[in-house]
Formats: C-alpha cells, sequence, structure tokens
C-alpha cells in the first residue's frame, strides 16, 4: 500500500521520460502484491486473521489497524489482481504524446487508496481511504479539464459521494459514541443493540449506497463514463463502486437483525438493478450501456446481500468476484473497439467479430459471465443468489424472500437482454464500420480476466472455502450450500433457464432498436435542478447581503456576537462576584488614561490626532502588561505599536487631513454603543473562562517543561520556539504571506536610474547617510545625524534581544522589530536610497532564507534519530567567555528574526514607494482642509 503510494509519486515524475510504459511499474507493483496476497488464500480460508498496527493518533485512539480477513483478502485480490492488469491496458491504451504525467499517478494513488480502505480495521482510517477515492475518482473523471461535460461529470460524483461519506462519518461518530472504540472488529464481536447504533448503522448505509450508486444516488455513474475507459474499468467497475458493497457486507454480521435492514436493502436493490436494466436496453453508446448495466449489477449485489444470511453472503461476495472480472474486461473490450473503430455508437458499429475474433471471444466470454450463462463464474454467483433467496422464503421469511427470488429472477433476464445488445450490435450484423487500426497487445488483459471469469465457474469447491470466514460471520440462516455448476435440476436453474430465454425475447422485440435514448434520469434531472436552485439561492443571499459596505457588514457581525452568545452567558451563570479588579494603583492609572484615549479617539475628526490617541492606548496597554508581570508581552506590544507609528507616517500623507466633511450623524452614538456592548462582552466572556475552569491548567507544566526539555529560563520563549513550535511555524508562515500581499497588491516602484546615478557629492552637500535624499529641500542633518548614531546601537540591541531570548526577554520577532524598526528609520531620514544602501537585496530573500532556516531548525532532529522540534543543549567552556550553553531552538528564533526583518523591509518599501517618487519628482500632494468646522462669524468650511 505505502510502496504503490511512492510509486504513484514517482511514476508520475517518470511519466515525461518513460512515456505510456511508466503504466509498467505500478502494474508490476500491483500483480506482484496481489501474488503475495493469493499467497495468503489458504491462511484466510483456514479462518487466520492477519494483522498489523502502526500508531497514528493515540491520544484519539486512531490507529493505522490493517486487518485481512475472507472479505478484505476478496477485494484486495480484486483491487491489486484486476488493477495490475488495467495498468498493463493502460500501457498500450494512451498514447505518450497526449499522456498526461498525473494520470499514472492519480492511478496509483488511487489503487493505495482503495487498497487502504479494504484493509483498514479503523474505521477512521477506512474514511480516510474512502475520501481519497473519491478525491481521485473526481480527478479522474476530470481528467479532460478543458471539456465541460468532464467537469460537469467530475463535479456530479464528487458532490453526490462527498455528501455520502459525510454521512458516514457522522455514523461513524455515533458508532463510536455507543462502542468506545473506532475499532470494526471489535464492533462486530459485540454489536451495540441500542437505538443509536441502528440510527449509527443507517447513516453508514447511505454513505455505502452513495459511493455504490444504488438509487436515489444511481444517476453519478453514468455521467462518470466521460473518464478514459481503463479509469472507468478500474474505478467505476472493478474497484470503488465496491467500496459500498464492501462496507455493506462488513457490517451485515452486527446489524443485519435490524428491523428495517433487509427490506431497505432488498427494495433499494431491486429498484436499482431494474432501472439500470431498462436504461441500458435504450443506450446507443457502449460504455454508457455498460455503466448502466453496472448499476444494475451493483443493485443485483445490494439485493443478494441484503437477504442476510449465509447462502445470501455467500452469493453475494461470489457475485462481487465475478463482476468485478467480467465488467472490467467489458470495459476494455470497449476500449477496443474504440481504438480499432473511432466509434462507441452501436448505430455505426456491428460485424466486428470477423475483423476482431479475440475481441469479440472475450467479449462473448465476459458477457455471458454477466449473463449468468454457465459455465462461467457469474453463473455460479446468480445460481446461488437465486437459491439463497428461496432458501430465505422457505425459512420464515417468505415476503422478503419471495420479493427478492422475483426481483433477481427479473433482474436476470433483463441483463441478458442487455448483454445480447452489447454482443450482438457489436460484434455482429453487417459490417459498418471498418477498424482503422489492430490493437492485439491491448486485447491481452481482457482476455485474461475473460479466461479467470470461465475457469472460475469451475472453482466453486475453492471459492466456497476461502469465502467461510466471512459467510460463517453472518448470524442468521442455515449453511451455505457449496457452490458448484451443477445441483441437479433446483428451482433455482428452472428460474435462471426462464430468465434466459426471457431475455433473448426481450433482445429480439426491443434490442435491436437504434433510437436514441431519452433525455435524462428523472432524478438526475431533479439533482440538476437542485444545484442551480442552490445557485440562484446563493446569488440572492449574496447580493442582498454583501452590499459592499464594511460598516454594515461589521455591525452585522457584532449585533450577531453580542445578541446570541452574550445573552447566553448572562443565563448562564457562569459569572461570579469573585473578582479582583486590579493589583496596584498603577495598573488604575493606566486603565483610566487607556480608556480616555480610546473614548477621545472615537469622537475625532484629525486622523493624526486618532492615530496619536490609538499609540497612547497601544502603549499603556504594554505598560499594563509590565504592571501585571509580563515583560516579554509588554516589550512586543511597545515595540509593535511602534511599528505601527511607523506604518501611519507612511501612509498618512496619502490620506486627507479629517476623516469626514459631513455633519455628525446620530447613528455614531448607535455605533459607540454597540461597540461598549461588545467591549463588555468580551471581558465578561473572559472572565467567566478563568472562573469556569475545571482542570488542572495545562501551562501549570510549561514551568518545568521548560527547563527539562526547553532548557531555557524564559518560559514565554521556550513556548513560542519549542513547546508549540508547530504554532509558531504556522503563525511567521502567516507573516510571510501577508508581507508577500503586501509587496503584490501595492505597486512597488524601483528607484530610477536618474535617483540612482547622484550621489551626495553631487550637489555639494556634505551629508550624514550616503543614501540620503540629496535635495536641499528634503534634507534633515539632525534627522540623518542621529540616525547614523542610532542605528548601530538598535542593530545592536536587535541581535543581542535575538541571542538573551531563550532567558530573558527577548527573541526572533522581538529583534526582528527592533531591527525593522532602524531600517525604518533610517528610509525615513534617508528615503529609498538609503533604505538600499543598508540592505541592498529583496526582502524575499530574507523571507524565503528565513522559512528555510525555521523548518530545517524544526526538522533536522529526525535525521540524528530525534523527535521533530526537538531542542539540545551544546554546554562549552570557552576562553574569556567562561561556561557557555547554546540551545539548538535559537536556529528557529534566527529564522523568526529573518522572517520579521524580510516583513518589515517588504512592508516599508512597498508603502514608500509613491513618497520616493514625490521626492524625485520634488511634488507632495497638498494635505486637505476641508471639515465640518466653521470659521468665526462665517457660515462656510475651512
Amino acid at each position: 500500500m505505502s510502496i504503490l503510494a511512492v510509486l504513484g509519486v514517482v511514476a508520475s515524475a517518470l511519466s515525461s521520460r518513460l512515456g505510456r510504459f511508466v503504466f509498467l511499474l505500478p502494474a508490476a507493483a500491483s500483480i506482484a502484491a496481489a501474488v503475495w496476497f493469493g499467497m495468503q488464500g489458504p491462511a484466510v480460508a483456514a479462518g487466520e486473521i492477519l494483522q498489523e498496527r502502526i500508531e497514528w493518533m493515540p491520544a484519539l485512539d486512531i490507529a493505522i489497524d490493517l486487518r485481512l480477513g475472507a472479505l478484505q483478502w476478496l477485494l484486495a485480490m480484486v483491487v491489486l489482481g484486476v488493477g495490475g492488469l488495467i495498468f498493463v491496458y493502460c500501457a498500450w491504451y494512451f498514447e505518450s504524446h497526449t499522456l498526461a504525467s498525473r494520470t499514472v499517478g492519480l492511478l496509483t494513488g488511487f489503487a493505495a487508496s482503495m487498497l487502504l480502505l479494504v484493509l483498514s480495521d479503523d474505521l477512521i482510517v477506512l474514511m480516510v481511504g474512502w475520501e481519497l477515492t473519491t478525491i481521485f475518482s473526481y480527478l479522474l473523471v476530470g481528467l479532460n479539464h478543458r471539456s465541460a461535460s468532464n467537469r460537469r461529470a467530475a463535479q456530479t460524483a464528487l458532490i453526490v459521494t462527498t455528501i455520502g461519506g459525510l454521512t458516514m462519518l457522522t455514523g461513524i461518530m455515533l458508532l463510536k459514541a455507543e462502542t468506545g472504540t473506532f475499532s470494526l472488529a471489535a464492533t462486530l464481536a459485540e454489536p451495540p443493540q441500542t437505538t443509536a447504533a441502528a440510527w449509527a448503522a443507517a447513516l453508514m448505509v447511505v454513505g455505502a449506497l452513495s459511493k455504490s450508486a444504488i438509487v436515489p444516488f444511481q444517476y453519478w455513474l453514468p455521467g462518470a463514463m466521460a473518464a478514459p475507459t481503463p479509469v472507468s474499468a478500474f474505478l467505476h467497475a472493478a474497484a470503488m463502486v465496491k467500496a459500498g458493497i464492501f462496507l455493506i457486507a462488513a457490517l451485515s454480521p452486527a446489524f443485519v437483525e435490524l428491523p428495517w435492514w433487509r427490506w431497505g436493502l432488498v427494495s433499494l436493490g431491486i429498484v436499482t438493478m431494474l432501472l439500470g436494466a431498462v436504461r441500458a436496453m435504450r443506450q446507443l453508446d457502449i460504455k454508457v450501456l455498460l455503466a448502466h448495466g453496472t448499476v444494475s449489477q451493483l443493485g443485483l449485489l445490494v439485493t443478494v446481500l441484503g437477504i442476510g444470511t449465509h447462502a445470501s453472503m455467500q452469493a453475494g461476495l461470489t457475485l462481487l468476484a465475478a463482476h468485478a472480472v467480467f465488467k472490467a474486461a467489458l470495459f476494455m473490450v470497449v476500449g477496443v473497439v474504440d481504438k480499432s473503430t473511432g466509434t462507441r455508437d452501436l448505430r455505426e458499429l456491428g460485424g466486428l467479430a470477423r475483423r476482431m475474433p479475440v475481441a469479440a471471444g472475450a467479449a462473448i466470454l465476459s458477457a455471458a459471465s454477466m449473463a449468468g450463462i454457465p459455465p462461467a463464474l457469474g453463473f455460479l454467483g446468480k445460481e446461488a443468489a437465486l437459491d439463497a433467496a428461496l432458501r430465505d422464503a422457505e425459512g420464515g421469511m417468505l415476503a422478503i424472500g419471495w420479493l427478492a427470488f422475483l426481483g433477481i429472477a427479473v433482474g436476470a433476464a433483463l441483463t441478458v437482454a442487455y448483454s445480447l445488445r452489447f454482443v450482438v450490435g457489436t460484434f455482429f450484423g453487417a459490417l459498418v464500420t471498418e477498424p482503422k487500426r489492430r490493437s492485439r497487445i491491448l486485447v491481452i488483459a481482457p482476455v485474461l480476466l475473460a479466461l479467470i471469469g470461465l475457469v472460475g465457474g469451475f472453482s466453486g469447491e475453492l471459492i466456497s472455502q476461502l469465502l467461510e470466514p466471512q459467510v460463517e460471520a453472518v448470524p442468521a440462516g442455515e449453511d451455505a450450500p457449496q457452490l458448484a455448476l451443477w445441483h441437479g435440476f433446483t428451482p433455482a436453474l428452472v428460474s435462471s433457464m426462464i430468465a434466459w430465454l426471457l431475455g433473448a425475447l426481450v433482445h429480439r422485440s426491443f434490442g435491436g432498436r437504434r433510437r436514441a435514448p431519452h433525455g435524462q434520469d428523472p432524478l438526475e434531472r431533479g439533482y440538476h435542478a437542485g444545484m442551480r436552485a442552490l445557485d440562484r439561492l446563493a446569488v440572492e443571499v449574496t447580493g442582498r447581503t454583501q452590499t459592499g459596505s464594511l460598516p454594515m457588514h461589521l455591525t452585522t457581525i457584532l449585533l450577531v456576537v453580542v445578541a446570541f452568545p452574550g445573552i447566553a452567558l448572562l443565563l448562564s451563570g457562569a459569572l461570579t462576584s469573585d473578582v479582583r479588579l486590579y493589583d496596584s494603583a498603577g495598573q488604575v492609572a493606566t486603565a483610566v488614561i487607556v480608556s480616555i484615549a480610546a473614548i477621545i479617539a472615537t469622537t475625532t475628526r484629525g486622523r493624526l490626532k486618532a492615530f496619536m490617541l490609538l499609540s497612547v492606548v497601544g502603549y499603556g496597554v504594554a505598560l499594563l502588561f509590565l504592571l501585571h508581570g509580563g515583560p516579554d508581552l509588554a516589550l512586543v506590544q511597545a515595540l509593535t505599536e511602534t511599528v505601527f507609528l511607523v506604518i501611519l507616517v507612511l501612509v498618512l500623507r496619502r490620506l486627507p487631513k479629517y476623516f469626514t466633511d459631513r455633519p455628525l450623524r446620530a447613528a455614531r452614538y448607535i455605533r459607540a454603543a454597540l461597540g461598549i456592548a461588545v467591549g463588555t462582552f468580551a471581558a465578561l466572556a473572559s472572565l467567566a473562562a478563568l472562573q469556569s475552569r475545571t482542570a488542572e491548567p495545562i501551562s501549570d507544566g510549561f514551568y518545568r517543561w521548560a527547563y527539562e526539555f526547553g532548557h531555557g529560563a524564559n518560559i514565554v520563549n521556550v513556548t513560542l520556539v519549542d513547546i508549540r513550535a508547530w504554532d509558531t511555524l504556522g503563525e511567521v508562515a502567516v507573516v510571510l504571506a501577508a508581507a508577500t500581499g503586501v509587496a503584490s497588491l501595492i505597486f512597488v516602484r524601483r528607484p530610477t536610474a536618474g535617483a540612482l546615478r547622484r550621489s551626495p557629492s553631487a550637489t555639494g552637500r556634505r551629508t550624514w547617510l550616503r543614501g540620503a535624499f540629496t535635495s536641499e529641500q528634503l534634507a534633515s542633518p539632525v534627522l540623518e545625524m542621529m540616525t547614523r548614531l542610532l542605528f548601530p546601537v538598535m542593530m545592536t540591541v536587535s541581535i543581542y534581544l535575538l541571542a538573551v531570548g531563550h532567558n530573558a526577554p527577548g527573541g526572533g520577532f522581538a529583534g526582528g522589530l527592533v531591527a525593522g524598526i532602524a531600517l525604518a528609520v533610517r528610509y525615513l531620514a534617508g528615503g529609498g536610497q538609503e533604505l538600499l544602501e543598508a540592505v541592498p537585496f529583496d526582502a524575499g530573500k530574507l523571507l524565503g532564507g528565513g522559512m528555510a532556516v525555521v523548518v530545517l531548525s524544526v526538522i533536522w532532529p529526525v535525521l540524528i534519530g530525534g523527535r521533530i522540534g526537538e531542542s539540545y543543549a551544546i554546554e562549552a567552556t570557552l576562553p574569556l567567555l567562561g561556561d557557555q550553553k547554546l540551545v539548538t531552538t535559537l536556529f528557529f528564533d534566527i529564522g523568526v528574526w529573518l522572517i520579521v526583518i524580510g516583513a518589515m523591509l517588504d512592508f516599508v518599501r512597498s508603502l514608500g514607494a509613491g513618497i520616493d517618487l514625490h521626492s524625485e519628482q520634488n511634488v507632495a500632494p497638498r494635505p486637505q482642509w476641508r471639515s465640518d468646522r466653521s470659521l468665526p462669524g462665517e457660515g462656510v468650511r475651512r
């Protein structure tokens, strides 16, 4: 399984070199694996269970539990054996010059996912394989993404099967709540007898029905025939559509006695079987004909397994194997016909048996197995199914038994009819289209599968032994009779003979008609109508709610926050009076100043005044952090506010002086009230969270962990770069993305050639900075001098904070902010040219290099046998420096430091691009002085 997954990636990379023959790599791996599984057959037949466990998420009780029983063995042989032959077929079906390199990778990835699905005992891992097969099916059906019909078919298949998969996941979680385990084997060993467990089984069956295209989900499968023929043969005939059948067979031993199980599955199976057969009789495209035939056969499998006895389990699994063999062969024959003649239309086919006798022979043998004609394997399964239904009717389940028997018999007759329609219409009669090319190698795989189906008919005893462990797991019914071609002149045989005769008559009466089929399936029309209605509803809702007004959107969000969680918080009783308002008078004074500044900021019109007041709020919060004993937080908050001020300086000149020149409206008081309500809710929610603690805080252990494996005294920094390094890695990735976004959204102008050629000596003015503004109007010697003095000091402080962060306040983030502020000050003093002198390369190199350092510092311990993100302390005595200790997480901090500097560099260069241009052109936007305030004695605006 893992080999197939890796091989999928490797094969995709080699596809351009090996061309179509790259499919021989997964073919060899699949066939070799099939041989190994085949060698386990005797052990499986003896009831032995092969198991392997790989721990995945122990805290959640999730592991990769692989379990090989009789049912799993059968599906694994289908996936690997039939899949291996399909890979061989692909090597001669596709053309190297048109082959997309992703094709082999997707098909191999599907095989690995399907194998994971059938071997997993853990239901969550099974669900992972289940959804992976859905994704691979979507990508393979939409392989020709330029075709609208392919995209539409892929989307339909994805939506329908994903809805079923999510329903199934709900059932799995409900079943886990009842059983306390995700293990399928443990659930089957002690089936829960509760109403919740019954609902869980029903939800899982819905997922199975959607995957196997059972009514009302049957319409997605014929549309999936837009995929290339090998994909249809593997996914939509042999393997993926069997996933739902596999799940029903696996759950039967535990839930077959539920009141709805037999009636529900048998009824849906019969409707699907008959509907698919009738629609197959009306198709002109032989591939779509086989697709509807697949729907019919899947309905037959659900009907037989739905009977829920020993005999029906044996018959159902035999039919499953037979269907995988004959339907994959038939699809590959369709590919041969299509390649040879260039058409799949029955109106343009006929008489090909004389030109393509080998392909015709494979088609006849496979169609005979599909129609249940002896001595093919399909006959064994069909005969056993009829016998199982009769046994059920005689064993007390009269109504369900006779319903299943009649449904299977009628379905068998219609299967004969569309099998004849396919074979006769394609290979017999007058030759309509002359084959344009020979495909001798292409027919090898379908011929082998047809022969396997023929030989399987004579292997009834062996098949019975292999399936016996799964058959015996079903609690209902008598012992299943051994499979054989001849049991005497039984009612099942008589029924089969009648079905052959009726099927021939139906074909004679209707099968020769070559008229176009009528429209879409009614359920398919309903699906598309529903999707169109959903799209229209989305457009209407979006048009009415997404007005483009940011204040309106924020008001709506905040109102919902206050109205629902806010009221629930007040009614919950989570708040108590045990609240300590402050620890010192300094906290009270700071809080008062912050509050006053915040209130004035909401009432001011001037942008500069508002920005200064917001800075007071920010620095006040930093002081509160310091008074609460959080120097790290205070340092970062103060530095962040400084960065905010620098950015405001860069953008303020591009904005009007005042926020608005319109009269103030009463709505502002409503918004103020809403703001107060949201702030109150945030404060109360924080108090409620602190007062509702029931378990010991996990952070209490940080004191010990910081010393034991973080090797640092600064708990905050150790937490960031060691204990929760994955979180920090995600956060710095966000910083990197933000810097990239700023650089791409804001047009960055590079310094012009003229600006680059200027030098301080050109103006005859002595400058304190090499790249400073050369215009006398813009020069500020005092600022240049102070910058020259402060820049090395700030960079030294930056490096100091980086170095000591593991044991004292500081760290890579704080140090990076200091360095970024130093670069920003240098820009403010000397412009873009001066910043270019300081950092003569692109900020992207700092960002990319920093991210690389961060990732490598997390991964490298694995190379020496450690864990991802593990830190090590290196202690040494150095001359002059004495005892020193280096903690390897310093490199993680260095990566963060580089990313922050790169982000600041990006921000400054991007936001200051316009200022550079104005400075070079000696122009600047004039401030806008408009306001609502009138001069004394005047009625005009100033």
